[in-house]
């Protein structure tokens, strides 16, 4: 029995600081980091899903004179239905390139009809029509924080004579990069 009383105290003693180690609280919190990066970039708004034949309008000089010089200026509307715009991340450094066209000669864009008939116009980035677009060469266009319409303007010197009458068009590729 003696063996038994001796022994009993030893394993009391355990269990007591068993109990003792349950009773200190356990961490129930952590932390974790959230990161997020965000890119510069710009984005068709109206269909996001098509990256190709995507329609900005039309420049549309309007019907001109078969003769008499003069000088017909446009800017890059909607035509029969809406028209694309760009929303680009705010302070994006955001270049426009524009094509010379499908009829372009050396740096001039032409609209052409027919076989051989071409009417030369020229882009550019403003109403005041003071800087150009050059065929294939980028230009810096500022970001807003909303959808804003491509800023194209054009200008086209009719020369009033030795143009047949008749529809003159041409397509001109578009190209962003950020």
């Amino acid at each position: 029995m003696h063996s038994l009383v001796s022994t009993l105290p030893i394993m009391l003693c355990g269990w007591l600081a068993a109990s003792a180690m349950a009773a200190t609280p356990i961490p129930t919190t952590a932390t974790f980091a959230v990161n997020a990066t965000v890119q510069g970039g710009c984005l068709v708004v109206g269909n996001p899903t098509q990256v190709s034949g995507v329609s900005f309008g039309m420049l549309n000089f309007g019907t001109q004179p078969a003769v008499g010089a003069g000088v017909a200026a446009a800017s890059l509307s909607a035509s029969g239905g809406s028209m694309a715009q760009v929303q680009c991340t705010p302070g994006a450094a955001v270049t426009v390139t524009l094509d010379g066209g499908l009829n372009a000669s050396g740096g001039q864009r032409r609209l052409k009809m027919g076989s051989n008939n071409y009417l030369p116009y020229n882009l550019y980035t403003s109403s005041a029509m003071t800087s150009a677009f050059v065929p294939g060469v980028g230009m810096q266009i500022t970001a807003t924080s909303g959808a804003m319409s491509l800023p194209v303007y054009g200008v086209a010197t009719p020369p009033g004579n030795g143009l047949p009458a008749g529809q003159y068009s041409d397509t001109v590729q578009v190209t962003f990069g950020w």
